[in-house]
């Protein structure tokens, strides 16, 4: 006797909607993106600088200094190649997401790399980002369209 074909896909009327609170902390962070501002807050204590900010340093548990502005570059940190597509995919495959630690921040920021081909992203690799039209800023990370490499890491 021979066993029937594996299911491959499978129709599920399974819908998930939830609610991110970002806290006061996380809410600065959102906030500079809808002015085009990366900001970010640095521990009086270790000096620690996140980007976004928590309320506390997650090190010395002592609440965040006041915002500052970042410069707006940054670099690669680690990164994946998305090559697989997936009900609901907003950008066809191969696409790559990468943490990016901005210049002055120790901490990272997760986003898409664009303008590159895949094979071409490196982790160093310098990047800034690429803005969403004025009448589409938001306070979310979607006010960045995504990270392309700078001038200089494309030259």
């Amino acid at each position: 006797m021979s066993l029937p074909e594996p299911v491959e896909t499978m129709a599920s009327p399974l819908r998930m909607d939830y609610t991110y609170v970002a806290g006061a902390g996380r809410s600065v962070f959102l906030r500079g993106l809808a002015e085009r501002r990366l900001l970010a807050r640095r521990c009086p204590g270790c000096s620690l600088v996140y980007a976004p900010a928590p309320e506390f340093c997650s090190r010395c548990l002592r609440p965040v200094g006041p915002p500052f502005e970042l410069p707006g570059h940054g670099e690669v940190s680690t990164f994946c190649v998305v090559n697989f597509p997936f009900p609901g995919q907003a950008y066809q495959p191969p696409y790559v997401v990468a943490q990016i630690r901005l210049d002055g921040a120790d901490t990272r920021l997760m986003h898409l790399v664009r303008e590159v081909t895949p094979e071409r992203v490196h982790i160093g690799l310098r990047v800034e980002p690429v803005w969403v039209a004025d009448d589409e800023l938001d306070t979310s990370t979607t006010s960045i369209r995504y990270f392309r490499p700078t001038a200089a890491a494309r030259a």
